[in-house]
């Protein structure tokens, strides 16, 4: 018998469900020192620094694109990694897993682990959604630029919105390769803690 009903394993009904929840898995000081420094230094260079607006809104768009197709192949690799590696664990140890909670969530080990690797995956959609509307609505004489000229103060408007998504952006990929970094780590781990459990059931 467990401690826990069989329900609690599959009461997350969405991906958003999960999102909500892994929002207790907090980021490591680095990562937000290193995210939140990268981004004041692309806002300082397109608000302060950069003298060519149309350089700024060609680089946006040129790393929309980059970053669009990085983070498709890269979550291509992740899913099937974590795919194998899901296949692979023991259902006995998972549901051992579920039975013990994390202290610095209070979350199920056994979904704390899993939320971690659930959190890049939904980054990585998230800013795969980002990119690919920059380039479907973002274009010269595209949906965006059209729509802003009917807006009071336009220039300004398109300038701050430039300014700021661009260095949202680039930030974006300091992001996502943390995460990728994060995301092997968190393979490791749960392998040794596999190889833990081997060993204490022997």
């Amino acid at each position: 018998m467990h401690s826990f009903d069989d329900s609690d394993l599959t009461s997350e009904k969405s991906l958003w469900d999960v999102y909500k929840l892994s929002r207790r898995i907090l980021p490591s000081k680095f990562q937000v020192i290193f995210v939140l420094g990268s981004f004041l230094a692309l806002v300082s260079n397109s608000f302060f620094l950069a003298s060519d607006q149309d350089i700024i809104l060609a680089d946006l768009r040129k790393w929309s694109e980059m970053g669009f197709s990085f983070s498709i192949t890269i979550l291509g690799f992740l899913i099937a990694g974590f795919t194998i590696f899901a296949t692979l664990s023991k259902p006995k140890m998972m549901l051992a897993m579920m039975e013990h909670t994390n202290k610095e969530t209070g979350l199920p080990t056994l979904k704390y682990n899993f939320f971690a690797f659930m959190k890049v995956f939904i980054a990585y959609i998230t800013f795969l959604v980002l990119y690919a509307l920059i380039m479907l609505f973002g274009q010269s004489d595209g949906f965006i630029a059209n729509f802003i000229e009917y807006l009071p103060n336009a220039d300004c408007v398109k300038s701050t919105m430039i300014n700021i998504v661009y260095a949202i952006v680039g930030s974006s990929f300091i992001y996502l390769l943390l995460l990728l970094k994060s995301f092997v780590f968190n393979i490791y781990a749960i392998v040794m803690n596999m190889l833990r459990w081997e060993y204490h059931q022997d």
